[in-house]
């Protein structure tokens, strides 16, 4: 500008470049400043002529180079004139002077009128322009390229140009600086509108402007800005809502904070500042409550909505306490969370928590909390509700998450498209910034990689993974300025040992390496100073980078692959705790790698070898990385490759195994037999005494040779007494000196024995951050610190060290249950020390035994823990009086909550069968009585009893039995402080005198039991009178079913009937005797009545007493479920003993008055039952009693109850006895029908059925390539009542699972809102229809519409037995602790014809993933038609020979189960845990299946979940050993094949499956009288059939045939009606399931011999090969039972 063209020259010699350079790098600052100047002086005739810059600059570079550098750089000459623009605040009045910009004007006067500064800003350093001189410099150069400077500014210029603009706003220049560029901006906005208030460009400069909304100088500037364009571009942002909530709380913190700090302040900027921030502060409130989004649905809406109201109303700090907006905005956040469609973005989120958290207040107790209820924070809070329910959230636990990229279907797209929108997620972040610098980077990364891709063949990716409103805005057909540059290539070698660096420089020179050598690819090579300049940026790209060079090398040379694979393997190899972190991101790396689609591939095993990596080596890796379940799923991955049947590294196995959230595994290591082995598994059971006995036996032998131990002895010890729970011998024992150079695990055990004994003169420094160490601090201060003051601030550094060990890294389900543990213990200590007088602390008592339930299921040793800190807590509070005075009460009420506590933790531990713990509990309370004494409570009866129960336990009968007696007779029992009801105590102890034997039965009854009874008062209803009633009821049952008993009264019977017809023989004799003879006969008769009259007598008292225990079970079974609903699976045994003896009057009499007072809903699980036995016999009791109670049932359940009396009035009589049934139910319906309350609901349900059987039995002939449907198919009127009737009638669908309510209000339920007009058709015999709905709560209902002559009936009761036997597992603790249950699906017979299915939701049939794997996962294994021919050329053949032939034919078939899991299972912890559910939902059907004797279990009677990796049984028709009798004999107890074992994993059938097999025969062992009261029930069901009809037989060998190209028809084919000898076929049933409850064997024999018989070779290679079956069906189901 000044025609120094010497200085130029010296500066490009000093900077060392060319002269050309140097103009060509300044070439866009230079013709700006040129142009502009000479604009802004125009020539005078009275001055000089000054120098032409751009002329100049012309003839220097060349015409072509003028033009080519201008045409480049236009962007960025356009923005040097902006940015060397001063815009005052007066561009208005020019642009007003300009028609050309009176578009521009109004824009600009809009904006002013919402809100401006008038101020005045002092002058920029030069060079600055007037915004004319700028406007007519744009102007020129516009017309120097031919561009239409109306058409300037598109998305891309105007996004650039700002962007340059907030560059230049750094707060080292000050307010007035950045306020000077928010005119420029408003400047620029109304220029470039419309395409400023749309798309990214609309977003930036909103995102651009946030600061200064709360700038003193820019607040009336930015807020005009950002307010007009909000306005303007609501159209646009109606569609991102995530967008429009984040920089909503944004601007809200910054509002809040500014309002907050300039409150008050007197300086007329800062109060005029305020006024405008106030004022945009009501605005925004304003705007947003007007906002909809089309794209979110209603509920969205109204959260959105919601949350605005709530984040209005913030406060300066963010709190928890109930009523305010901060609480209320917190509990939406927490609610959008946790929803599947969320809200907002993890950027909008973060920002909400940030503005929740900010300065956080919590409140002063819970019971001021939102989340203080228990159900609160279950709901909500997840670290609180473990106190309330024991759950640890499984995403707590996730070693890594997988998040799915894309949706975008790769079949069509080249294979880079993954990780390149990985790749464009992490900066589309970056864009969202509040660090200008990186925003600009970002962009610029952008718009360097769509300038790139758009040059490169073919289309470019960005289109296919961003919205056009974004990459427009950053598109150019010639671009500005480029990050892309060469750079030699650089070998991964040159990178350092990941020891040598810190892991961010570490994985940034890393991929940084891996770029320069893709330089092909426009994605890859422009992240280079993106990855350095952005902290962690490389951590989360590396893996898609990698991923790309992957992809780019898969052909030819492969070095660079090698180089890389080399270094995963040395990392791998050398991995220790100072690499963990460096180890971890490889890992997850190849985690990514191994869920990404190869070229060309057939399965998914490619996947596992994208780099040339030891799965060994990176198994044990990840186990020193604490990633468990990754380091087995390496493992697994190794096993299968090597082929070898053992794994090499037992101990990486019982490493892992000891650290995964399975409790079970463990056991499926195979170990070297040792006294060392046995030692470790009884300590990783935890099992005190015998850990106890092994480490006091290695004591000794140290101690008699005279070595040294190396201390694991000794702490040993330690750890086998406090698992014990002698906590006074661990303390003694670590006090004595021992403990000198004691493990971080000793000190551990010293804190926590210290504080469970109320030890506190400990030293206990912060640094020991150990779990008992915080507890044992908390309580420390607590008792010792009179200072109440400083309490919360002592347990809230306790939070804040859990807290900080829980965040520090991935947890295992060990660990962090153990700092869950630890909160819950923490948080219940602080809800007694806030609470203040008695009736709150009772309150917290109540609320803490509400929490127990859970405990009585968990493992003991969590609970244990949190029993001994309110033991612990409780007893503090007796002991210190500043604890006391502080929460106000005295020190009687103290006693008797630390009384309480005693009496929980002795509760607790006896149901946990602990016996030390609950002895010492015992002990203490008994120690307790004279103290309690001393202050007016009398605990001695709640002590005595708590300590009789315990000596009961012991084995302590007597002892035990004469306390009770003792304390029994006390009078004054009603008198004690803690109440012990002498109701229940004389139940209890008319049990115990039974077990023991020591009275009679008779006499039991009449000492206890019915006392027990007078004891209520006719106080009948409540848990204690439940109690007495069901102890009552038990234990007349008992003496009903003691083999005893029944032998001596079917021993008196036959002895009466003997006697009875000796005396009938001699008195036929004494007729016709004479003389001597006739004296002997006489003699011998009156001898032989004499005896009659004894026996007679004897058998009376027997049948008398027998009656009486019935009689009396029968209605105290019924008092009880009326009492309360502690015991409502006795309604399954009244049921059994009412429908035995229904023709029993005094039986029928006994239950008549208590029936009524039971809830219906009580016997709404046997209304299959109980419905099957109506007649219509109004004379006979017992029908007057069924009838009102199945009516009872249908008017409070109606969903439960219609659809079986409507299937009964739809039967086919055969027979008087089914006519009677139909008459009865039909009599039902009309009661239904008529009843007002019942007349609309069963009207509609009678006509949707009606429709349904329609359908059901419609023929539908399959057509090819055509999709059938229901208008296409049905006619026009049942057509109508599927699309308009049925959603009008508002009823629910069908196979809708309906929990039983308690209030009987079923009118919230989810209804029919429309039928999909599609359906499918089963393959099978009857062809079923599936048909699917839409519900009213957005929920779809698939559906199996059956027809034909399949009785649905059988199927029904199956799953009915199958729902209570799942019941009994999740009410058992080991079963519970371990998911262990039954999957069942809805069967719902509509008529003998017809029914519907439930479609078990996201299953396929075993068989189907099983042979096509076969094929693709093996293609060199022998092919199905030759093992058919080698299997069926044998079977005539000896037993040998045949399993010679199996033998063979398996080793060229191999099995793939695993690859299920592997392959359908992203990720670590959904592989884990979907086979973990897979091997233990197989164990619990397999051994129901054996108990029930299950057949039919082929390939396609298996489903398996793709969700959960569950195993469903479908087709249940062939039960109680039916399959034993079929053509050919089923001869193993349930389905173990090659393949099904093959999907347990590297353990088979150790570990999980054998242990999970062992807990189900054990709590189905348990509940024996349970299972065989279920199935007694069917016994007197005279539809269900017990016998397999030749039609199903004939089915079961087509059905194969008929399903080979779909869905499985599961339909049953059963037997009319009752036969003749169906009572004895019952008969033999439930003795041959009794027997195998029976306790014949062990546990774990039975176990053992099932596996070996299910397993067995010879079994397996006949199972399904007889000539009876055709040939396909030979094929097919051979393959699936014996090989798959």
């Amino acid at each position: 500008m000044k025609d120094k063209d010497d200085a130029s020259r010296e500066l490009a010699k000093i900077l060392d470049v060319s002269y050309d350079d140097l103009l060509e790098k300044g070439f866009h600052k230079i013709l700006a400043y040129g142009i502009a100047g000479a604009m802004a002086t125009p020539p005078r005739a009275d001055a000089p002529r000054p120098p032409n810059v751009e002329l100049r600059v012309r003839q220097r570079l060349g015409d072509d180079e003028y033009k080519r550098l201008l045409e480049k750089k236009f962007a960025l000459i356009i923005a040097s004139l902006f940015q060397v623009m001063q815009e005052d605040g007066t561009s208005d009045r020019f642009l007003s002077k300009d028609p050309s910009l009176a578009a521009t004007a109004t824009y600009m006067r809009d904006i002013v009128e919402t809100s401006h500064s008038t101020g005045k800003i002092p002058d920029p350093l030069r060079p600055y322009f007037k915004v004319k001189v700028v406007l007519n410099a744009v102007h020129h150069l516009c017309g120097r390229l031919q561009y239409d400077d109306t058409r300037l500014w598109t998305p891309a210029m105007f996004t650039f140009v700002a962007r340059r603009l907030f560059d230049t706003m750094d707060p080292a220049l000050g307010s007035l600086n950045a306020c000077a560029v928010v005119r420029k901006i408003r400047l620029l906005v109304c220029l470039a509108n419309p395409k400023s208030i749309d798309g990214y460009a609309l977003e930036m400069v909103i995102h651009g402007l946030k600061p200064y909304i709360v700038d003193t100088y820019c607040a009336e500037d930015a807020v005009g800005v950002a307010q007009y364009l909000l306005e303007q571009g609501k159209g646009y942002l109606s569609t991102q809502p995530a967008f429009v909530i984040g920089t909503f709380l944004s601007i809200l913190a910054s509002l809040r904070a500014f309002i907050s700090t300039t409150t008050g302040q007197e300086d007329t900027q800062v109060q005029l500042s305020l006024t405008i921030a106030q004022s945009f502060h009501i605005w925004l409130g304003d705007y947003l409550t007007g906002c909809h989004f089309p794209e979110l649905n209603e509920m969205q809406n109204q959260l959105f909505q919601a949350i605005v109201e709530s984040a209005m109303g913030f406060r300066l700090h963010g709190n928890a306490s109930s009523g305010t907006k901060e609480s209320d905005l917190l509990r939406h956040l927490l609610d959008d969370d946790r929803n599947k469609n969320k809200l907002l973005d993890d950027v909008s989120r973060g920002l909400a928590f940030s503005l929740v958290c900010s300065d956080f207040q919590k409140p002063v107790s819970f019971r001021d909390d939102i989340f203080g209820s228990d159900e609160e924070s279950v709901a909500r809070s997840r670290v609180l509700s473990y106190a309330a329910s024991g759950d640890i959230h499984s995403e707590w636990t996730q070693e890594i998450e997988l998040e799915k990229i894309t949706d975008l279907d790769t079949t069509q797209y080249d294979l880079d498209i993954i990780p390149k929108a990985g790749i464009f997620q992490r900066l589309l972040k970056l864009l969202l910034s509040d660090d200008r610098l990186v925003i600009g980077l970002a962009e610029a990364t952008l718009e360097t990689i769509f300038f790139d891709e758009s040059r490169s063949p073919g289309v470019a990716t960005f289109h296919y993974i961003l919205d056009e409103n974004l990459y427009k805005a950053m598109k150019w057909s010639t671009l500005p300025l480029s990050l892309s540059g060469e750079e030699n290539p650089r070998p991964i070698t040159s990178v350092a040992k990941p020891e040598a660096l810190p892991v961010d420089e570490w994985v940034k020179h890393l991929t940084a390496a891996i770029s320069t050598n893709l330089q092909e690819d426009a994605v890859v090579k422009s992240l280079r100073p993106v990855l350095e300049r952005v902290d962690g940026l490389a951590k989360d790209l590396f893996p898609f980078v990698v991923h790309i060079l992957l992809l780019h090398h898969v052909k030819g040379d492969d070095k660079l692959k090698i180089e890389l694979s080399q270094l995963f393997k040395d990392c791998f190899k050398t991995c220790t705790e100072k690499t963990v972190p460096h180890c971890i991101i490889l890992i997850k790396t190849i985690l990514y790698l191994r869920t990404q689609e190869t070229a060309q591939e057939a399965t998914k095993l490619p996947r596992d070898h994208w780099l040339g990596v030891g799965y060994l080596e990176m198994a044990r890796a990840a186990c020193t990385c604490k990633m468990f379940k990754t380091s087995l799923l390496f493992a697994e991955i190794y096993h299968s490759e090597s082929g070898n049947a053992e794994f090499p590294d037992s101990e990486l196995l019982l490493e892992i195994f000891k650290n995964v959230d399975d409790l079970d595994s463990y056991y499926g290591v195979n170990q070297a037999s040792s006294l060392e082995t046995v030692l470790k598994r009884f300590e990783y059971e935890e099992d005190g005494w015998k850990s106890l006995s092994f480490r006091g036996a290695n004591l000794e032998s140290h101690l008699r040779l005279g070595s040294t131990s190396d201390g694991r002895d000794l702490f040993g010890v330690v750890d086998a007494f406090n698992t014990l729970g002698m906590n006074g011998l661990s303390h003694a024992f670590l006090q004595s000196g021992t403990a000198a150079d004691a493990s971080e695990d000793t000190l551990d055990n010293m804190f926590r024995s210290a504080w469970k004994l109320e030890q506190w003169d400990l030293p206990c420094p912060s640094s020991c951050t150990t779990r008992s160490a915080i507890i044992y601090r908390a309580l420390q201060s607590v008792n010792n610190n009179v200072d109440m003051r400083t309490m919360p601030s002592q347990l809230d550094s306790s939070f804040f060290d859990v807290m900080c060990q829980i965040t520090a890294g991935k947890q295992t389900g060990h660990s962090l249950g153990a700092s869950m543990r630890t909160l819950a213990m923490l948080t219940e200590m602080e809800e007694v020390l806030v609470s203040k007088e008695s009736e709150e602390l009772e309150q917290v008592w109540e609320r803490l035994q509400n929490r127990n339930s859970w405990m009585h299921i968990g493992r003991y040793p969590d609970v244990e823990e949190i029993m001994a800190m309110r033991q612990t807590t409780f007893s503090s509070v007796a002991k210190r009086d500043h604890l006391r005075r502080a929460a106000d009460v005295d020190i009687k009420t103290a006693r008797f909550l630390e009384a309480k506590a005693l009496v929980a933790s002795c509760k607790m531990a006896r149901s946990h069968k602990v016996l030390q713990h609950s002895l010492s509990a015992a002990t203490q309370l008994s120690k307790a009585v004279e103290s309690c004494k001393q202050v007016g409570l009398d605990i001695n009866a709640v002590a005595t009893l708590q300590a009789a129960n315990v000596l009961w336990d012991q084995g302590q009968g007597i002892a035990s039995i004469r306390m009770l007696q003792a304390l029994g007779s006390n009078s004054a029992l009603g008198q004690q402080s803690i109440v012990v009801g002498k109701a229940k105590l004389l139940a209890k102890l008319g049990n115990w005198v039974s077990e023991a034997r020591l009275e009679k039965p008779d006499k039991i009854m009449s000492n206890y039991l019915v006392f027990a009874i007078d004891e209520l008062k006719e106080d009948y209803t409540g848990s204690e009178a439940g109690r007495v009633f069901h102890e009552f009821a038990s234990f007349c049952d008992q003496q009903l079913q003691n083999p005893g008993n029944i032998e001596d009264y079917q021993r008196a019977l036959k002895l009466r009937q003997n006697k009875e017809a000796e005396v009938r023989e001699l008195e036929k004799l004494t007729k016709s005797a004479t003389g001597g003879k006739l004296e002997q006969l006489t003699a011998y008769r009156h001898k032989a009545k004499t005896w009659l009259s004894l026996d007679d007598a004897e058998f009376n008292r027997l049948r008398l007493n027998r009656e009486a225990f019935l009689e009396r079970s029968i209605s105290n079974y019924l008092r009880a479920l009326a009492a309360c609903d502690d015991y409502d699976h006795d309604a399954v045994r009244f049921c059994a003993l009412w429908l035995e003896h229904s023709g029993d009057a005094k039986v029928n009499e006994a239950a008549q008055a208590p029936l009524g007072q039971v809830a219906s809903r009580k016997f709404v699980p046997l209304m299959n039952q109980l419905s099957s036995r109506l007649l219509e016999n109004p004379e006979d009791i017992f029908q007057s009693l069924l009838f009102p109670l199945i009516l009872r049932i249908c008017m409070d359940h109606p969903h439960h109850g219609h659809y079986q009396i409507l299937a009964l009035t739809r039967a086919k009589p055969k027979d008087n006895v089914s006519q009677a049934r139909q008459a009865s139910a039909a009599k039902i319906a009309t009661r239904l029908k008529a009843d007002p309350s019942s007349k609309s609901l069963f009207s509609h349900i009678i006509q949707a059925t009606a429709t349904y059987i329609k359908l059901a039995t419609q023929k539908i002939d399959k057509k090819p390539n055509v999709k059938p449907v229901l208008k296409g198919v049905l006619t026009r009127d049942i057509y109508s009542k599927f699309s308009v009737d049925i959603p009008n009638w508002k009823i629910p669908p069908p196979t809708m699972q309906i929990e039983v309510r308690a209030d009987r209000d079923y009118s919230a339920l989810p209804v029919i809102v429309k039928f999909h007009p599609e359906i499918a058709i089963a393959s099978g015999i009857s062809a079923p229809k599936i048909v699917t709905c839409l519900a009213s709560d957005g929920r779809t209902f698939k559906m199996l519409f059956k027809g034909g002559n399949d009785d649905l009936r059988q199927d029904a009761i199956m799953e009915q037995v199958f729902e209570q036997v799942s019941n009994l597992l999740k009410k058992s603790r080991t079963t519970r602790q371990r998911n262990l249950s039954i999957r069942n699906y809805k069967v719902l017979p509509l008529a003998t014809n017809a029914g519907i299915i439930e479609f078990v939701a996201n299953t396929i049939p075993l068989h189907d993933f099983l042979m096509p794997a076969h094929q693709s996962y093996h293609p060199r294994d022998w092919k199905p038609a030759y093992c058919r021919k080698a299997i069926t050329d044998v079977q005539t053949k000896t037993r040998e020979v045949r399993v010679e032939t199996f033998q063979r034919v398996a080793a060229h078939f191999k099995p793939v189960m695993r690859y299920f899991f592997m392959h359908k299972f992203n990720g670590p912890d959904d592989w884990f845990s979907s086979r973990l559910a897979y091997s233990r939902s197989t164990a619990a059907i397999s051994i129901l299946g054996h108990v029930l004797g299950l057949g039919d279990r082929h390939g396609h009677n298996i489903l398996l979940d793709e969700k959960s990796g569950e195993v469903v049984h479908i087709d249940l028709g062939v039960a109680f050993e039916q399959g034993r009798v079929l053509p050919v004999p089923e001869v193993v107890p349930f389905r173990l094949t090659r393949d099904i074992t093959d999907g347990f994993g590297i353990t088979r059938t150790e570990g999980v499956f054998r242990r999970s097999c062992e807990f189900t025969l054990t709590v189905l062992r348990n509940e024996a009288y349970n299972i065989i009261t279920i199935l007694d029930v069917l016994r007197y069901d005279p539809l269900y059939s017990w016998t397999i009809s030749p039609l199903r037989m004939k089915k079961m060998q087509d059905q194969v045939e008929a399903a080979a190209t779909g869905i499985v028809d599961e339909g049953i084919i059963g037997a009319g009606g009752k036969k003749k000898d169906e009572e004895s076929e019952a008969d033999r049933a439930l003795t041959v399931v009794a027997k195998k409850l029976s306790a014949t064997l062990s546990v774990g024999a039975t176990v053992n011999e099932l596996i070996q018989v299910a397993g067995d070779e010879r079994n397996l290679a006949v199972l399904y090969s007889g000539e009876c079956f055709s040939f396909r069906w030979l094929v097919v189901v051979f393959f699936a039972n014996a090989f798959c």
